[in-house]
């Protein structure tokens, strides 16, 4: 499956029976005794009283026994798309979380601010079919941008302008900052960004999650991060349409932010736009037969 090589020096690879587990060292021993090399029931039995999250599914938040309060969001790995209709939790071949917590320990070495995998699962169901687990160290009081744009719906006006103005510029200071360690993130989208709660000016380091599809290299070309920018535009595009408090100035924003950071790419995103809008076209069209409308209130649209 991996050389040893590729084995982070922290962590130990553990096979029994129909189950492979990447485990981190330093929480071999509590998760063990925790049950982790029964994860889906270690999922199915996790209190739904106490505190999850929802991606896609329930996400249960674990405490972890022996560690002061910390906790573990334990994920049951499932399919989007269409694929979702016909084959919800099971993935062929199952190395994805695998190579997932070995790329986490990759980033978190580059001095990315990000999620810590304790621990990566693929359990064989039939053939080369596997279902997949991850379990990450949770973040607490963080909330996606989402669930930040969503409650600024209830901010003044001028309190919105502000938070946002702070908001993206500290976005784009993170993705520069990505790009510049040799980090290209596949999924780059408004539920992988995090916030601290804590920081009401919006000034916080970022925290830029589910890396699984990163491509992982020494140096981006300018294509390559605009491409990376525009990825995260158009879920921003798909927010606005659902009724989102984002506009096109937040939209332009991030940009002028992000080109304060990195002047290389400024001179070539004319090149990359003409040609973007002509697929954000085609993508809105589809998001309204798909009955993703836009927002009747023009809430979502005002220049703030």
């Amino acid at each position: 499956m991996f050389h040893s090589s590729e084995i982070p020096e922290n962590c130990s690879l553990i096979a029994e029976g129909k189950l492979t587990l990447l485990i981190r060292n330093d929480y071999k021993d509590p998760l063990f005794r925790q049950g982790i090399l029964n994860p889906q029931r270690l999922i199915s039995t996790a209190p739904r009283e106490e505190k999850q999250f929802e991606g896609r599914g329930i996400l249960p938040s674990i405490p972890i026994q022996e560690n002061n309060g910390k906790r573990m969001v334990a994920k049951l790995c499932l399919r989007g798309g269409v694929l979702q209709f016909f084959n919800r939790d099971m993935f062929w071949g199952g190395n994805r979380p695998l190579k997932e917590m070995i790329a986490n320990t990759q980033i978190l070495s580059r001095g990315i601010r990000t999620t810590e995998i304790l621990a990566a699962a693929k359990e064989r169901v039939v053939g080369p079919l596997y279902r997949n687990f991850v379990f990450s160290l949770e973040l607490t009081d963080c909330i996606d941008l989402i669930n930040f744009f969503d409650g600024l719906k209830k901010q003044s006006p001028e309190k919105r302008f502000k938070q946002k103005k702070n908001l993206f510029q500290a976005i784009a200071r993170s993705f520069a900052t990505m790009h510049s360690k040799g980090i290209y993130h596949s999924d780059l989208h408004l539920k992988n960004i995090l916030i601290s709660q804590k920081d009401p000016s919006c000034t916080s380091e970022i925290y830029i999650i589910d890396f699984d599809k990163a491509i992982l290299k020494g140096t981006l070309s300018p294509g390559e991060k605009i491409n990376n920018l525009l990825r995260f535009n158009r879920s921003m595009e798909k927010y606005k349409l659902q009724g989102g408090l984002i506009s096109r100035t937040d939209q332009s924003r991030l940009l002028k932010y992000y080109f304060d950071f990195d002047r290389e790419v400024s001179d070539l995103y004319d090149k990359y736009k003409k040609r973007y809008f002509r697929f954000m076209k085609l993508r809105r069209f589809k998001w309204r037969v798909l009955g993703i409308g836009s927002n009747p209130t023009g809430q979502a649209n005002q220049g703030e």
